[in-house]
């Protein structure tokens, strides 16, 4: 008996080993190919959970009952707002940065409010701004020793902080980042390089120049590639999926030479019948009778000579050269 008990219980540990080998693991719960356009369509379908206008008020609120699959949703909705522009974003963002490395705090939090109002789930400028508010609250104590203003400030700070956390929360769940089939979700062309150091990775440097590229993956997607510094010793390469701004991108630039063209081509035509009117202007001026080409004994038959009868001059010149 105990044998066979023995012998089952073999039979089991090595039937559950081979199960487990060859077992194929579960999907990730998002795959850019699969899901981007689907969820893409549903953030702006107005029945849908998943609706950017719905969420976007959760997130503001800043609603701890979000999730990060609507987060996401949120992310990939933004990509069909007007005021999404990547390349312009980016420039726009550098520069508020550069001003907290300046120490002009109180500088970035009046750049970055209104740029929040129309690009609420920048990355970057959630955190600078956080920092921002953390540094003049510290400064508002220490000079005026006024608690109730800097904990004001202190509060704001925690606030963008928070909605920070919940992209970054996002930005992992949407994918591990280890492999170019595996991508992190980023809404920015250079999410990918602030989610590093807010991980507490760095970005590996070669001399001065961070080591960052840019390839297509397997299924004709763009990503960005990081190398990163988990610590003094270990590498690794992480990829964050930039498909759609690199989309957004290419889409603005051929709807502006598009718009140059047509403006072009409305010049050339405004220039060509302009110059149309012109030969047509000079011809009817070689058609008009001018004082000097009249026939020699009409001339000086002016209005107004009391010498030529009146009807005489009717009949001889035309009506419009007498007025």
């Amino acid at each position: 008996m105990t044998a066979r008990i023995f012998f089952l219980i073999t039979a089991l540990l090595i039937s559950k080993l081979a199960y487990e080998q060859t077992e194929t693991p579960p999907e990730p719960p998002f795959i850019y190919k699969r899901d981007f356009k689907a969820i893409l369509d549903s953030s702006q379908d107005r029945t849908s959970n998943l609706y950017y206008q719905k969420l976007i008020i959760r997130f503001l609120n800043n609603d701890s009952s979000l999730t990060n699959s609507e987060v996401l949703a949120l992310m990939i909705g933004y990509t069909e707002n007007p005021h999404y522009k990547p390349l312009e974003d980016m420039e726009k963002e550098q520069e508020i940065y550069d001003l907290n490395l300046n120490g002009e705090c109180r500088e970035v939090i009046k750049r970055s409010r209104p740029y929040l109002q129309t690009h609420p789930l920048s990355l970057l400028i959630l955190r600078e701004i956080s920092y921002a508010y953390q540094q003049v609250s510290k400064r508002e104590y220490q000079a005026n020793l006024i608690m109730d203003s800097a904990v004001l400030y202190q509060d704001s700070g925690t606030y963008f902080m928070n909605l920070n956390d919940k992209i970054m929360e996002a930005m992992i769940y949407s994918g591990k980042g280890r492999t170019p089939e595996t991508p992190i979700f980023s809404l920015g062309i250079a999410d990918g390089e602030y989610f590093i150091p807010n991980v507490g990775f760095r970005i590996e440097t070669d001399g001065q120049k961070e080591k960052k590229d840019t390839e297509w993956n397997k299924d004709g997607n763009f990503v960005e590639v990081i190398t990163a510094l988990v610590d003094n010793v270990n590498v690794r390469k992480y990829y964050f999926i930039i498909q759609h701004a690199k989309q957004k991108i290419d889409d603005d630039v051929a709807n502006e030479l598009a718009a140059k063209k047509a403006e072009k081509e409305k010049k050339a035509e405004k220039s060509k019948k302009k110059g149309k009117d012109k030969k047509a202007a000079l011809d009817l001026d070689k058609m008009t009778p001018q004082t000097d080409s009249i026939i020699p004994e009409l001339k000086g038959l002016i209005p107004g000579n009391d010498s030529i009868p009146n009807q005489k001059v009717i009949d001889s010149i035309p009506a419009k050269s007498v007025n």
